[in-house]
């Protein structure tokens, strides 16, 4: 499965929160201030077998605000539902047991890992598929640095090598 229209969008792409799409900012150097509707995501183009298939840089740690542009875009870009949503409790501010997604909701988990740099996606049809989550306050050049390399398909990292506390 290639996703390569989401992972490299056209250089001054605007998003509303219907159709999330990556953060132009990923490839096209600076540009303007972006909505929060924006998901700023990386995904590989091609299965890795690595630890993490991609990355998110969220815009801030609360997870129900953030959690459903993030579903809505991997599930765009996967081709089917996310189900289950699994987080770090200690990295998030607290989150319902569901989240409304749309018609239907979409089931959250945490989880106390020695990694906290990772969400886990179970898709419809079991495939799983895990992010490196980038920190909100993050800086741009690290940010983007750390996303490239988890989506690289490449890439045997765990997010704790890719992103160090």
């Amino acid at each position: 499965m290639s996703i390569s229209s989401l992972a490299r969008p056209r250089p001054h792409h605007r998003v509303t929160a219907a159709s999330p799409r990556v953060h132009p900012d990923s490839w096209f150097g600076a540009v303007q201030p972006v909505p929060e509707a924006v998901v700023r995501l990386e995904i590989a183009a091609e299965s890795t077998g690595g630890p993490v298939q991609g990355a998110w840089w969220p815009w801030s740690r609360d997870l129900a605000v953030q959690a459903p542009a993030l579903l809505s875009a991997v599930g765009s870009a996967c081709g089917t539902s996310v189900v289950h949503l699994v987080y770090d409790r200690h990295t998030w501010d607290p989150v319902p047991h569901r989240l409304p997604l749309g018609d239907r909701y979409v089931k959250t988990g945490w989880f106390d890992l020695a990694d906290p740099h990772q969400v886990s996606l179970h898709l419809y049809g079991g495939r799983r598929l895990v992010l490196l989550v980038v920190p909100p306050e993050a800086g741009r050049r690290t940010a983007l640095r750390a996303m490239h390399q988890a989506a690289d398909r490449h890439n045997r990292l765990t997010p704790g090598r890719i992103l160090p506390r």
